[in-house]
């Protein structure tokens, strides 16, 4: 099977919103269109001008963060895009399938070595293996004491 890397086609995606900050607060621009390519990302108006474009290798992360619902109920995916020198983009794609729209993304990212952002697990590994290690020792003592080698 042809990994996505050597059998893709630009994917383009209209109606993109940007999140970006200003002084009275969060804005998002809409009307614009973004572009997964062979090269890169590319982030265009709806006419076809290009407003921001990077290469894969330019870039450290192409990660879903979380999910929105827009304008009109249609449902979105916040993306975020994180350049080599520290640039950080935010943008809504508006998807009917969520769920679909975050694993292609993450396949895109994926296929040209760009980190993923991975949510931390629900609970921390230090507390889960304090408790198995508590759980057995508990065990342990109750086995021990029921066979008469430890007495209290």
């Amino acid at each position: 099977m042809p990994s996505v890397k050597d059998s893709e086609e630009a994917w383009s995606i209209p109606d993109v919103y940007l999140l970006t900050k200003r002084n009275a607060g969060s804005v998002a621009i809409p009307h614009l269109a973004l572009t997964f390519g062979t090269r890169g990302i590319e982030l265009a108006k709806l006419d076809g001008e290009v407003v921001w474009r990077c290469t894969w290798s330019k870039l450290d992360e192409l990660s879903t963060a979380e999910r929105t619902i827009l304008p009109g109920g249609r449902q979105g995916v916040v993306v975020v895009i994180a350049e080599n020198g520290g640039r950080r983009h935010r943008l809504v794609l508006p998807t009917y399938e969520p769920d679909a729209m975050e694993a292609s993304v993450r396949a895109r990212a994926d296929a040209h070595h760009v980190r993923t952002h991975v949510p931390p697990p629900a609970v921390s590994r230090r507390l889960t293996l304090a408790v198995v290690v508590a759980t057995i020792a508990t065990l342990a003592v109750l086995f021990l004491s029921a066979a008469h080698v430890l007495h209290f």
